[in-house]
């Protein structure tokens, strides 16, 4: 199993979709968070810088998507290449491929989190100083940058999942982009009841992102649901992994 993992994360960190989404993901957030302190009338106000900090934390979940989206390459990139085989070949079963492979992208999306977090302070810390200004990093502020490392890697596993569930990239990267920026919102919006219990919810639930969702769920709750989609789905793509051909 080591030696496997250890492939896993070479293969991870070697091709470009790592650095080339964690980018994207990290200037995205940077231009919602600078938009955030600049729209905040009255950062004088008590209150308001603390406020603006954990908007400015709270959108470095939205890193999440992106997480997804390279656990979900880095499954069905071999499928499309066709190294699915000898990399089955070469483990010692399939049920440490995808163990390895889930691991692996769990482990991308929490660097994705970590990171996401580390801009987003540096760029509310600057923002904010460009404002006479400064971040008032209390304990709900590391609440949200924790939660939001969490929901990270969460949809690295999610993402993943997904990919060892459809197999065809294209699909699955084109499905979780539709599904993530369109899908949800729109059952968020219209049946919140039922999206509360969505990955969506569950992230603002864990977020604690009632501005956004009023009707997510308490935080706890929010990360089980979270961790029951995963598992549901990672157990889903195991068990057709070991019964397809590759």
């Amino acid at each position: 199993m080591r030696n496997q993992l250890s492939a896993e994360l070479l293969k991870a960190r070697s091709g470009a979709a790592f650095p080339a989404l964690l980018l994207v993901s990290l200037l995205l957030a940077a231009v919602g968070q600078l938009g955030a302190v600049y729209a905040e009338n009255g950062l004088a106000a008590p209150g308001a810088a603390a406020d603006t900090t954990h908007r400015v934390l709270n959108m470095a979940g939205s890193s999440a998507l992106f997480a997804g989206l390279f656990g979900a390459v880095l499954v069905t990139a071999e499928f499309r290449s066709g190294a699915i085989g000898r990399t089955v070949l070469h483990a010692p079963s399939r049920s440490t491929v995808v163990t390895a492979k889930l691991a692996t992208a769990t482990a991308a999306g929490l660097v994705f989190g970590l990171l996401a977090v580390a801009a987003a302070l540096g760029v509310g810390a600057l923002a904010l100083s460009a404002r006479d200004s400064a971040l008032v990093l209390d304990g709900r502020g590391w609440r949200v940058a924790a939660a939001a490392v969490a929901v990270c890697g969460f949809a690295g596993l999610w993402g993943a999942a997904v990919g060892w569930v459809v197999r065809h990239q294209l699909v699955a990267v084109v499905g979780l982009l539709v599904w993530g920026t369109v899908g949800q919102l729109m059952v968020l919006g219209r049946l919140p009841e039922a999206g509360r219990f969505l990955p969506e919810g569950a992230q603002h639930a864990l977020l604690g992102d009632r501005l956004t969702f009023p009707d997510a769920l308490p935080a706890p709750a929010g990360a089980l649901v979270l961790a029951v989609w995963c598992a549901v789905l990672a157990l889903v793509g195991r068990q057709l992994f070991l019964r397809r051909d590759v």
